[in-house]
């Protein structure tokens, strides 16, 4: 049962996209929400790599020792002064 509901909701979405295609409208409002879908994507994926790198290098910080702790703490402080502007 639950089977055959899936393959009718695949194939009732694909029949509207299918007859959508047809109407200029929905086409640019495809396109759009492609390349909106793709551009967000693809900040959000940026915006984690930069998260990351700096949790990566922070945990490396202080795996080094006392001498990169400044350094560190240097870096919290741009992230502070950076964060109230």
């Amino acid at each position: 049962m639950r089977e055959n509901i899936g393959y009718y909701t695949c194939g009732l979405a694909a029949s509207a996209v299918g007859f959508g295609l047809y109407s200029y409208y929905v086409r640019e409002l495809l396109a759009a929400l492609t390349l909106f879908s793709v551009a967000f994507f693809s900040l959000a994926l940026l915006l984690l790599a930069i998260l990351l790198i700096w949790f990566v290098s922070t945990r490396t910080a202080s795996w080094a020792g006392l001498a990169s702790r400044n350094l560190m703490m240097i870096s919290r402080r741009l992230i502070a002064a950076y964060a109230r502007v």
